[in-house]
């Protein structure tokens, strides 16, 4: 019996106490953590949906103020193509642009000059708002590139303190040459008034400037700004020089504060808006929920830690008493081993029991078994001594009845044998199509030797028997525990009855039951005492007996449910005090018919094909008469006595069809061999040769068979056949 948990399995590697003080810390740094992410993820959210509104806002100006640049762009080149077409004659032409721009405030004048900057018409006769110097300075632009399109200046303050700027558009003659430009005076205080009637927050500002990043217009208005650059700065290149619009997060240049700032270029015009609010006064609500926000997740956070802690020191108290606990603990753990030992020496005993009882249920058949073995042994070794007698006489006669009476006690012997080894549970589990009554009739002699005198056994088996799937010996050794359990109920003798019939399951009697179908049943009825009815659901328990004490080990009925089972099938028992017992086995219905073994007829036309063979087997004489044997019936056979030499073969010759081997061999074994064997050739097909083998089901491979020893030239034949027609679909699959 195994050792019960000791008392240290139960007591943790780390201190209670201890893993919530470091739990409370955890838990108060997830706290501080999560709580830290969530004011950054809203921080960001914020800021992004800033920069998406400011973005549509920037959009909206820069549409505005494209229209309004569009609307003065299309007065000055309409005023260039009047003055074209009203030359030479330009009488009124400058009233007439003054009534033109008397409604559109954004422009303040008009001016066509030529090419040596002579004015042609003008609306600002004074030049206020188009001072010659500026107007050169176009002009000089001009001339390096005529073709050039439309040109802004920068902004220049005149005599009320207003600024504005210089639109430009050249005048080419045909031959592409310079011949004037049409200028238009741009008023910038009505964009900053523009932009002053939208009402923007306190902190917001709008920006007009040019391409290269000099400020014409700005609200809130702040004069130093005005006609300053901000082409310079990293982030206002670095949105204008991958696109015509962005995003961005920057300093003022004009107060030193944060601003989130949205920029866009005109299309058509070398303009840019920009639109931007103060990153702290956005951040000013935020601030105040974020706070709110860590004070309730560490209040909260707190107040687990508090109670961790409380907890903590609850566990520590209870550490100490634990601890008083295991020095007492420690002293009944001496008792217990002793408990233990006690314990192990009655397992030892019932062991020594259960074993002595296994030999006695064996040396139950020892008297039948030695009487059939005697006889069998008469007869072989007394027909073999006439025959050697004949023989020195060269005296032949009756040599066919000599030889068949010795093989049919042969035979009998190795019947005799596998009833013994199913017995012993030394056969391999290896389910085929039997015949239920031929393999019923075939225990006949070994019933008859178990019982005794004063129980006879009465056959009462179907004619149309189907053929049922289970492997015989196992079979057979079922059908002998449930004789001998039968024989044990009437210790003063009775009838044991056979009986098989065909049985159809219409459903599963239950849920781990076989299920619906065909099958084959076998019952065993005796006319013993019977089982108490508060027995009848323990009898297929291991050790469990009705019987004295010493006389049986309880494992019959248990091996009885189990190998029913493992064969597909189920077993069921009804039994009455005074009136016997009945045992039904059904076991499933095989598909095919059962196989016919060769008559002795027949045997001296078996005829195999050329194949090569190679024969390992430890035994000299067994070798001998089985290399005889494959090669009567045509094979091309090379036999050695062990694995070492087997794989040499092997090396030198590959073209062995067949391995076959003795399982049980001093040294490599057969299922080592043919392990090493398949390494080298993996077409190779193995056939083991077994005559008792504990272990044959680990050994066998796909397409491996076995031949049991004793064996005929007929079994040989079959299952070396059988072995070639596999490896030959096989390749053909292949």
């Amino acid at each position: 019996m195994s050792r019960l948990a000791a008392w240290p399995l139960f007591r943790p590697l780390t201190p209670v106490s201890v893993a919530l003080r470091v739990v409370s810390g955890v838990i108060l740094l997830l706290v501080a953590g999560a709580a830290c992410h969530e004011v950054d993820a809203s921080r960001k959210a914020l800021i992004s949906d800033t920069e998406r509104q400011m973005a549509r806002l920037d959009m909206v100006f820069a549409e505005q103020t494209g229209r309004a640049v569009e609307a003065m762009n299309l007065l000055v080149m309409g005023a260039q193509e009047t003055v074209q077409a009203q030359q030479p004659h330009l009488q009124g032409v400058d009233e007439m642009l003054r009534r033109r721009i008397r409604g559109v405030r954004q422009l303040a004048a008009i001016l066509i000059v030529d090419a040596a900057g002579r004015p042609i018409a003008s609306t600002d006769p004074d030049r206020v708002t188009t001072p010659p110097d500026r107007v050169t300075a176009l002009l000089t632009q001009y001339r390096a590139n005529p073709r050039a399109a439309m040109l802004i200046s920068p902004p220049f303050r005149i005599a009320d303190d207003r600024w504005n700027a210089l639109l430009a558009h050249p005048i080419c003659a045909a031959d592409g040459t310079l011949s004037g430009v049409a200028i238009g005076s741009i008023n910038l205080a009505y964009f900053e008034d523009f932009y002053r009637a939208v009402e923007l927050n306190e902190n917001g500002a709008i920006v007009l400037t040019l391409r290269d990043g000099t400020v014409l217009a700005r609200f809130p208005h702040v004069d130093a700004t005005i006609g300053t650059s901000f082409g310079n700065m990293p982030p206002f290149t670095r949105v204008l020089a991958h696109g015509l619009a962005g995003t961005l997060v920057m300093h003022s240049p004009v107060d030193g504060s944060t601003r989130i700032t949205a920029i866009r270029a005109l299309r058509a015009f070398p303009l840019v808006v920009m639109v931007s609010v103060e990153q702290g006064r956005i951040l000013s609500d935020w601030r105040r929920e974020a706070l709110a926000l860590v004070a309730g997740a560490l209040s909260l956070g707190g107040a687990v830690v508090v109670l961790l802690l409380s907890l903590s020191r609850r566990s520590h108290e209870v550490e100490q008493l634990l601890a008083e606990t295991h020095a007492a603990h420690d002293r009944a753990e001496q008792t217990k081993d002793r408990l233990l030992e006690q314990i192990a020496e009655r397992e030892r005993a019932e062991g020594e029991l259960r074993q002595a009882q296994r030999i006695e249920a064996i040396g139950q058949l020892t008297g039948g078994v030695a009487h059939d073995f005697n006889n069998l042994l008469t007869v072989v070794l007394g027909n073999v001594e006439i025959l050697q007698r004949r023989a020195m006489r060269h005296d032949t006669s009756g040599l066919p009845d000599r030889l068949a009476a010795i093989r049919a006690a042969a035979e009998r012997g190795a019947t005799l044998t596998g009833h013994l080894l199913a017995f012993a549970r030394r056969q391999p589990l290896l389910p085929r199509a039997i015949d239920l009554n031929a393999a019923i009739h075939g225990m006949r002699d070994l019933l008859d030797s178990a019982l005794g005198m004063g129980t006879q056994i009465s056959l009462r088996l179907a004619d149309d028997l189907w053929p049922a799937m289970a492997d015989q010996s196992q079979i057979e050794l079922v059908i002998l525990n449930l004789v001998l359990n039968a024989r044990d109920a009437m210790p003063d003798g009775g009838i044991i009855s056979i009986e098989t019939t065909n049985h159809i399951l219409d459903r599963a009697r239950c849920a781990d039951g076989p299920p619906a179908g065909d099958y084959v049943r076998v019952i065993i009825r005796d006319t013993g005492n019977g089982i108490p009815p508060e027995l009848i659901s323990r009898v297929f328990e291991p050790f469990f007996t009705t019987k004295p004490f010493g006389v049986g080990s309880g494992l019959g009925l248990s091996q009885v449910f189990g190998t029913t089972r493992q064969s597909g099938g189920e077993v069921q028992i009804e039994s009455a005090l005074g009136r016997g017992t009945a045992v039904t086995v059904d076991l499933p219905r095989a598909g095919t018919m059962p196989s016919r073994q060769p008559s002795d007829s027949r045997q001296d036309s078996l005829t195999g094909t050329s194949a090569t063979i190679l024969l390992v087997d430890d035994d000299d004489q067994v070798r001998a008469v089985t290399a005889a044997m494959l090669e009567d019936l045509g094979y091309n056979v090379r036999h050695v006595d062990c694995g070492e030499a087997a794989l040499m073969v092997l090396a030198q010759d590959a073209a062995i069809d067949i391995l076959l081997t003795d399982l049980v061999m001093p040294g490599m074994n057969g299922s080592r061999l043919a392990a090493l064997a398949r390494a080298r050739l993996p077409d190779l097909s193995v056939v083991f040769i077994s005559g008792y083998a504990d272990e044959i089901e680990s050994a066998l491979e796909p397409g491996d068979r076995v031949i049991r020893k004793p064996f005929a030239a007929a079994d040989l034949y079959r299952t070396v056949e059988a072995a070639l027609g596999e490896r030959q679909r096989v390749s053909s699959n292949a």
